[in-house]
């Protein structure tokens, strides 16, 4: 019985999980305070993504932003992007939002607010809940 519980435990926190992080994006767009972030560092993830449109990659993008009190604060992002090699000279800024109570939860102002990616975050992990928290049927093996 312990062994079929903690799979459906186990999902059940995953699902929680999706459905606090399109929360929070979408909380950031609200609450969020706006801020100028200095792009740090651009690594390239892996090799050539396997999609239908060739000669696409993952990008991991780090940026530093400063808060009122002078606290430096930095965050990371993930985008696809073509081959064409980038590289953070130090003066490329972009918008991000934060939260004030908890600066390190900052993202992109374009990947916050009500959109798509945070309403599918949702929707998975409100599934996955549902999923594993209805009973189910108990087979007692009569017919």
């Amino acid at each position: 019985m312990k062994r079929k519980l903690l799979p459906r435990i186990f999902i059940t926190l995953l699902g929680a999980a999706l459905i606090l992080w399109g929360a929070g994006k979408i909380a950031l767009g609200i609450i969020g305070e706006p801020e100028k972030a200095v792009i740090t560092h651009i690594r390239r993830e892996g090799g050539e993504l396997t999609d239908i449109k060739p000669g696409r990659y993952t990008y991991n993008i780090s940026y530093t932003f400063t808060l009122p009190d002078g606290k430096e604060i930095n965050g990371f992002t993930k985008q696809i992007g073509d081959g064409v090699y980038l590289k953070a000279d130090g003066t490329s800024t972009v918008q991000i939002r934060y939260l004030p109570g908890f600066p390190y939860f900052s993202a992109l102002e374009k990947e916050v607010g009500m959109g798509v990616g945070p309403l599918v975050l949702i929707v998975a992990g409100g599934v996955l809940v549902f999923l594993m928290v209805r009973p189910t049927k108990v087979d007692n093996g009569h017919k």
